[in-house]
């Protein structure tokens, strides 16, 4: 039995009501284009079919966007059995009883999870009561609430700063219900250049500044551990391609859109994804391991100091020509330890499944 996918992430559409500096998918207001909820629908329904997934996440660009469509597609996957989360920045949230009554058709449609987003970025859009409201709500309502951070060198709108909110308060000092909210700080990274729909090139400008101890270095390295996105999770974007992760920079790196879920379908897109052995290797090991492991054969590669978010150091492995020759030069020497630990991971029979991905790996790291 696979172990795998477990997750399918539906962006309807990438427009928002924010319009944050350095947001991956470059949303905002004025972006256009959005996935037809039949179509959305359907994705749910070929999901369920696959006997591993657990979780449906509908995200974006700004998911209540989507009105009572939303609630369509909430009703959808729960009617499969399938666990369903939400990821918002909460402008809709404007006081609590306006928050209430949203949140509470969608949970009478099955919903389980709220996920807001905030931040020095977020907050210039979206006021930070309404996220209080937004969380104080889905918390009343007997959902888990998770509350996304920014997290940069420089910043205003801190942790203290949301767990201190008396709403959001009184649920961490609930003892009935405090284990129901968790606290995420994520690191804030710097996009490239946006072409929706198409392929980004990585602009060259200063990244976000980090702390110290955020970034990536060969003494913490022992702590970073592979990807659980890429394989584990299938995304469907508002142009209904197939993603192999729910990762910031996707749309900048070809190789992570496998292709158009129309004519392919979503078992035979994951099936291709999972043939390629850059993609086994980022989920074993991680994106930090690979750049290290590339700067043994080439130390020229510099890694060390420079990526505090997963995401921004698996856009160079992607994109850092130098890294992308050692691949290329050398992987196989890779090839069976990382499949072997793949398979132990996926839940198969490891001698089957390097049969397949030994005979893919040359085409993979192409």
């Amino acid at each position: 039995m696979r172990r795998f996918p477990t997750t399918l992430t539906l962006l309807p559409t990438y427009q928002c009501t924010a319009a944050c500096e350095n947001c991956c998918f470059d949303s905002n207001p004025r972006t256009r284009g959005r996935a037809a909820t039949t179509r959305l629908l359907e994705y749910i329904d070929q999901a369920a079919s696959l006997r591993t997934m657990r979780v449906v996440v509908i995200s974006g660009g700004e998911p209540f966007l989507l009105g009572k469509d939303l609630d369509l597609l909430i009703a959808r996957a729960n009617g499969h059995g399938l666990a369903t989360r939400i990821v918002s920045n909460g402008y809709w949230a404007t006081s609590l009883d306006v928050a209430r009554a949203r949140l509470t058709a969608l949970r009478a449609a099955g919903l389980k999870e709220l996920n807001v987003s905030t931040g020095d970025f977020h907050a210039e859009f979206v006021p930070l009561p309404r996220v209080a409201f937004a969380a104080r709500a889905a918390s009343d309502l007997n959902m888990q609430v998770a509350i996304m951070i920014e997290r940069r060198a420089e910043r205003h709108v801190v942790l203290d700063d949301i767990r201190s909110h008396p709403l959001i308060r009184q649920i961490v000092d609930d003892p009935n219900r405090s284990s129901s909210i968790l606290f995420v700080e994520s690191p804030w990274m710097k996009r490239g250049s946006a072409v929706q729909g198409g392929t980004r090139e990585v602009d060259e400008g200063a990244p976000v500044p980090q702390d110290a101890n955020a970034v990536v270095t060969r003494k913490n390295l022992p702590m970073r551990a592979g990807c659980s996105s890429i394989l584990n999770g299938i995304v469907v974007t508002p142009y209904e391609q197939f993603g192999a992760c729910c990762g910031l920079p996707r749309e900048e790196i070809p190789e992570l859109n496998i292709g158009a879920m129309r004519s392919k379908g979503l078992e035979r897109c994951y099936e291709e994804a999972r043939n390629d052995f850059l993609k086994v290797w980022l989920a074993v090991e991680g994106p930090e391991h690979i750049l290290a492991w590339a700067a043994e054969h080439d130390p020229s590669i510099e890694w060390e100091g420079l990526y505090a978010h997963q995401c921004d150091a698996c856009r160079a492995v992607y994109k850092s020509p130098k890294v992308v020759a050692v691949i290329r030069a050398h992987y196989r020497e890779k090839l069976s330890d990382v499949l072997l630990k793949f398979a132990v991971l996926d839940g198969r029979a490891a001698e089957d499944h390097g049969k397949t991905m030994d005979s893919e790996a040359a085409a993979a790291v192409r």
